[in-house]
């Protein structure tokens, strides 16, 4: 017909049906996995953990005072880890917080403070802090950020050395006598952390007077030399520990040793890092079962007590 338009293209609505022997369309190209420096992420975020949840345990209360109060720490780990690191990490907070909300907008919703608006408060922190960092970061010519940052503020994935002491009350019960008695120790223990979870082992020694189970007017001397195995499990700043070992016991009175095995647990609640070194308190208690040996019967101990320690990491 004189005068008619004819489309270029067919409207959608006018597309026939591919036939029986159409060639299928090739499928949609997968998304392709975020870009950057996945691991020094993991390692930056670890850090920004224990920071501001250490900070929020002090009562957080006006944002600045508190922003301010734990730059310098977080700028430390950002300063550490490259900036397509930095970069993972604040928009893998930013779409954690899209995720659960506002914490503002849940706080009004809820009318009260809920565990939803406390997560959205703790993650809208930790992306607040890092952003500070980045954009404020004056890092020191000497300090140079690293692939795959491991963090400063745990012992995560890699080779530490951990000194601990305190002070333990015992007690022994041997011969149908129980008796009382106290004194410090002290171990060297070598660690390596996987994940949350670090193994460690080293020698201890322990002892003190204890009150004699043939005269109770008396004390004598107890001597543990002992080789502990220790599994230590971090959650942010508080670990928990479970240990076994071989345990020995020698007397000022009789040097012959006697041995036994032990099952041991202790809390811990780790303060942000000194240079080379996160110190550490806790109370630990230990079980231990000593076999006739060395002119000795049978005996157990209970030994319990305040534990304080280093985690060295140069």
């Amino acid at each position: 017909m004189a005068g008619a338009v004819i489309p270029l293209t067919a409207a959608a609505d006018d597309e026939p049906s591919p036939g029986p022997n159409a060639i299928a369309p090739p499928p949609a190209p997968a998304p392709r996995p975020p870009v950057g420096d996945a691991g020094g992420a993991a390692g930056l975020r670890a850090d920004l953990e224990r920071i501001v949840s250490g900070e929020e345990t002090t009562g957080w209360f006006l944002d600045k005072a508190h922003y301010e109060a734990i730059h310098p720490a977080v700028a430390q780990s950002v300063c550490r880890t490259t900036p397509e690191g930095r970069r993972y990490l604040y928009e893998q907070l930013g779409a954690e917080l899209a995720a659960i909300g506002d914490p503002r907008a849940l706080y009004e919703a809820a009318g009260k403070m809920t565990d939803d608006v406390e997560k959205a408060l703790h993650l809208s922190r930790m992306r607040t802090a890092l952003a500070r960092a980045i954009d404020g970061a004056d890092c020191p010519f000497w300090i140079k950020p690293s692939q795959g940052f491991a963090g400063r503020q745990t012992d995560l994935d890699r080779l530490t050395l951990n000194l601990e002491t305190g002070g333990l009350v015992q007690f022994r019960y041997a011969s149908e006598k129980l008796t009382l008695g106290a004194g410090p120790s002290i171990r060297i223990l070598a660690g390596y952390a996987f994940g949350h979870v670090t193994i460690l082992a080293g020698p201890e020694i322990a002892g003190g007077p204890m009150l004699r189970e043939d005269d109770s007017s008396k004390f004598v001397l107890n001597y543990f030399p002992a080789l502990p195995v220790v599994i230590r499990i971090r959650d942010v700043s508080w670990m928990y520990s479970f240990e076994t070992g071989v345990v020995s016991l020698l007397q000022g009175n009789n040097t012959t040793l006697s041995y036994g095995i032990r099952a041991g647990a202790g809390i811990g609640l780790m303060a942000l890092r000194t240079r080379w070194f996160i110190p550490w308190a806790g109370i630990a208690t230990f079980y231990e079962h000593y076999f006739p040996g060395g002119g000795r019967p049978a005996a157990d101990f209970l030994r319990g007590g305040l534990r304080i320690g280093i985690i060295y990491d140069p």
